[in-house]
């Protein structure tokens, strides 16, 4: 048996996730579309179906009868959709800011993304302020997200009067009176203890 010897590398490894970004970014063998009001996107199949129950069901589900080619995601932004397929084909953030988070998660819980939709929420958790807690207290109440919802009355017991004597929380009791009511409620039963 002869001793083969190779030749040192010299060449920048690469990882999965910058072959997968290539892959996305040139649009190599792109078999599906998401289409947003103004953009189309063009995406894989595969990478769909394995990071999403939700398009692995839309995809796979009656396939002799239809093949879909096209999503509609009319209810989210161009540049929301494009941070979204990133994170899909890359597992990466990139440039994630409040507002961009908060419309990440959506997507993310739209489309059963949960990594994203954990990550999003560390993010909007470690954000939390006075200013912005009746944005999250109406995003764990819509998504129904216990966690998330847990946070942010965890942060207002610890906080109760800079939260409740602001006209920030006044605001948000005069148009969100229910959801107010439920978290003073819940300051009310175990923000003391």
């Amino acid at each position: 048996m002869r001793d083969t010897k190779f030749a040192p590398c010299t060449s920048e490894p690469k990882s999965v996730s910058d072959d997968l970004r290539r892959l996305y970014n040139d649009q190599i063998l792109s078999d599906i579309r998401l289409e947003t009001k103004s953009k189309i996107f063009h995406a894989h199949k595969n990478v769909l179906c394995a990071k999403s129950p939700v398009f692995a069901a839309m995809l796979t589900t009656n396939m002799k009868k239809k093949l879909i080619d096209c999503i509609e995601v009319e209810d989210l932004e161009d540049s929301t959709v494009k941070q979204f397929l990133l994170f899909l084909y890359t597992d990466i953030l990139e440039d994630l800011q409040w507002e961009s988070a908060m419309k990440l998660y959506y997507a993310a819980d739209k489309y059963q993304v949960q990594r994203l939709k954990d990550l999003c929420t560390s993010f909007l958790i470690t954000g939390l302020n006075r200013r912005n807690i009746g944005d999250l207290l109406i995003l764990a109440d819509k998504h129904q997200d216990s966690v998330l919802m847990t946070a942010v009355e965890k942060f207002i017991c610890m906080r109760e009067k800079q939260i409740f004597c602001t006209d920030e929380w006044e605001s948000f009791m005069e148009t969100h009176s229910e959801l107010a009511m439920k978290t003073m409620y819940f300051y009310l039963k175990n923000g003391r203890d």
